[in-house]
């Protein structure tokens, strides 16, 4: 897309503000005619309504004015004479009326006020047909009579049945002239514009403001006709008899099936409208030229220093000054703008400084990674190559020392491979989250008595002298955390501490937490390298040989985990060979004495019948056979189908149970065996590859009891193998 000018997107601007508003007060002229239009179609529907009224008023008065003449007395009497002569004084007092008539049944007139009393006066019934209507319903008839059958414009009856002691006898009629009517328009003094119809229930024209001689006894155009019978009253555009494009307002008399309208010219209601439109139209015109021009001015006064600060940043473009050159703006945002440019340019030399220092950075990290990545193979590969090789001595030896020895080492280095594992597993897991502590009333120096003693059984203390003095402090923690945090930390010593060296292990009880201290005379530790000791994969110098070991990941685990309890640790010392203290700082919690001691239990020395299920074959035949040297009975299943059908046919006291089977995991052979009877009072231990606090979590949900991680800690499974 081609680049457009500001100044054209000002105009857009501009435009787009006045649009809006034309286009708003195009609607409201719109509504105000509209409303406008409405307002004077219900005062033409009103006015319709209103002559309805009057012309039912007018026949309702003829109708009760016959009413008194049928029920007279004369004719009651049947004084013919009399009655005539009261009907004459009637039709003169009346000045609509044009004569007054009484008919038979038959439609033979016997007497009318245009005739002398005594007249001949035969005529033909067929001449009458309001005279056959009100014979055959029996009530008032009003009528309009076409001119043909009287002489002049069309006439009006008002027919009125005459009884005599409950029976039909006669009709009394008046008549008037329809030129009666034409005083209503003269009454509401009706412009020339306008129009003003009577209608009958065929569409003949009875009376007219206008036109009258023309049009009146003609029929009305048959779209008017088809409209004004749709509804009792309506409104709606027509076209008269003599052309004129009108609006009609229409309403229908109560008293007889007619029809009056009032109807006016189509440029009446709408000039205006039309008139407000045009002239909106051409302000709007008006306000959109002003406003380009407005536009064009005030973009003028931006593009030229816009421009000038462009051309400075191109031709120099590496120097802030370039931008102070720019006379001023007298625009408070473009000297914000320039003040920026300039900010700006400062700042990409001091990233491209910067960039070039993160590049060094990152070629220091990933010299570190490579060097993490060899580190983490020599780790690897110095007790698989012991593992294999010990594996080989058990193989060839004949000798029970040299067994036993390649035996130690074996077990050694695995314990060490598998620490190294976990050490790996744990520090992710505490750097993302997932390590849920299990708290608890605990003593820390049980925890130190007990790492210790791990260690010396592993062969790892025996050329240092090691001194523990760890009175109880009691704290709310996680014991198998603290145990590891103690563990870490005397391995760390022991590690930099040369043969024959000294470690101290010391726990203080204080009012508010509890205090572990780990010293040693080892190595020691420079200013800086006491503020990095606890960073994730750094480790001191070593040499080629790193025969001090580890992955530089222990110290960093211990930070977090003691974190994890609302805690703190760091590391002194007076410099290097001088030795160096590892101190930590634990909150007791809720713990405010030691819990009174339990009574050991008694431990039964009979084996119990144990079921394997295990899909990894050595990983079975092992475990079978140092729990057959305990004295337990071993039975085996290889996946999660037939460990269950075992468990249900042999009912052993214990089952060791994989989570990673095929046919069905370790989980739903667990969920299986509880829902039944055999399968509920077993004791069901988890042993999997799988040690994430979730996985643990998991497992308790689906009914296990307890949850061992491989390689299984052999003195935690001979604890969990004891009766209860």
């Amino acid at each position: 897309m081609k680049p457009r000018s500001l100044r054209f997107y000002l105009g857009l601007l501009a435009l787009g503000l006045l649009v809006p508003l034309v286009l708003f007060a195009a609607g409201a002229v719109n509504r105000f005619a509209a409303s406008q239009r409405e307002a004077r179609a219900q005062g033409m529907r009103e006015t319709a309504r209103a002559l309805a009224l009057v012309l039912d008023r007018e026949l309702g008065q003829s109708v009760r004015a016959l009413e008194v003449l049928a029920h007279s007395a004369p004719l009651a009497q049947g004084d013919l004479r009399t009655f005539h002569a009261t009907c004459q004084a009637v039709v003169a007092s009346q000045e609509a009326w044009v004569s007054l008539s009484l008919l038979d049944l038959e439609g033979r007139t016997s007497l009318t006020t245009e005739r002398p009393f005594g007249a001949d006066l035969a005529s033909r019934v067929d001449e009458r047909p309001y005279v056959r209507e009100v014979a055959t319903t029996g009530r008032v008839v009003i009528s309009d009579v076409p001119s043909a059958r009287f002489q002049g414009p069309p006439t009006v009856v008002v027919a009125m049945p005459v009884r005599r002691q409950g029976a039909l006898t006669g009709v009394l009629v008046a008549t008037y002239a329809m030129q009666h009517f034409d005083k209503l328009w003269d009454e509401q003094r009706i412009s020339g514009d306008w129009l003003g119809t009577l209608v009958d229930e065929e569409g003949i024209i009875l009376a007219r403001s206008r036109g009258r001689a023309r049009f009146v006894g003609t029929k009305a155009r048959a779209e008017y006709i088809e409209n004004i019978r749709s509804a009792r009253e309506g409104f709606f555009p027509s076209e008269t008899v003599d052309g004129m494009k009108s609006f009609a307002a229409y309403a229908r008399l109560q008293l007889v099936p007619w029809t009056v309208s009032f109807s006016g010219p189509r440029e009446a209601l709408t000039a205006s409208v039309d008139q407000s439109l045009v002239a909106l139209l051409i302000a709007g015109l008006g306000c959109c030229a002003i406003a380009a021009a407005w536009a064009a001015w005030v973009s003028r006064r931006m593009t030229r220093p816009l421009r000038a600060l462009a051309r400075a940043a191109r031709e120099r473009p590496d120097s802030a000054d370039a931008f102070t050159t720019v006379g001023p703006t007298g625009i408070s945002e473009l000297e914000d703008l320039r003040a920026t440019l300039a900010l700006t340019a400062a700042m990409v030399m001091e990233r491209e400084e910067a960039l070039r220092t993160k590049m060094l950075e990152a070629e220091a990290a990933n010299l570190a990674k490579d060097q993490f990545l060899a580190m983490l193979g020599h780790e690897l590969r110095n007790p698989l190559s012991a593992i294999t090789g010990g594996v080989k001595v058990l193989a060839v030896a004949r000798d029970a020392a040299s067994r036993e020895r390649a035996r130690a080492l074996v077990e050694r280095q695995s314990l060490h491979l598998a620490r190294l594992v976990d050490d790996l597993l744990d520090v992710e897991r505490v750097s993302s989250g997932r390590i849920l502590l299990q708290k608890r009333a605990m003593d820390l120096s049980e925890c130190v008595r007990r790492a210790v003693a791990a260690l010396e059984a592993s062969g790892r203390t025996q050329a240092h002298q090691v001194e523990v003095d760890a009175p109880a402090a009691w704290l709310e923690g996680d014991e198998s955390r603290l145990e590891q945090v103690v563990s870490n930390l005397v391995s760390n010593a022991l590690k930099y501490t040369p043969a024959g060296g000294h470690v101290r292990v010391v726990t203080r009880a204080r009012p508010e937490h509890v205090e572990l201290e780990v010293s040693d005379s080892g190595d020691g530790l420079s200013p800086e390298l006491q503020e990095r000791v606890f960073e994730l994969f750094f480790q001191a110098e070593r040499t080629l040989d790193r025969a001090q070991g580890g992955l530089g990941i222990g110290l960093t685990l211990v930070k977090r985990l003691v974190e994890l309890h609302g805690g703190s640790v760091r590391a002194d010392s007076d410099g290097l060979a001088k030795g160096s203290t590892f101190t930590v700082r634990l909150p007791r919690g809720h713990v405010e004495q030691a819990p009174a001691p339990q009574a050991p239990r008694a431990v039964p020395s009979a084996g119990r019948h144990v079921l394997l299920v295990d899909d990894h074959s050595d990983s079975r035949q092992l475990v079978r056979e140092l729990l057959e040297m305990e004295g337990h009975t071993i039975s085996e299943a290889e996946d999660g189908p037939s460990g269950l059908a075992t468990a249900r046919a042999l009912r052993p006291d214990v089952v060791l149970l994989d989570i990673g089977l095929p046919g069905l995991d370790g989980y739903e052979v667990a969920r299986a065996l509880r829902a039944t009877d055999e399968g509920r009072d077993l004791l069901l231990i988890a042993v999997t590859g799988y040690g994430l606090e979730d996985d643990r979590r998991r497992a308790l949900e689906a009914g296990f009891d307890e949850h061992l991680v491989k390689p299984v800690d052999l003195s935690r499974l001979r604890a969990l193998l004891v009766p209860r």
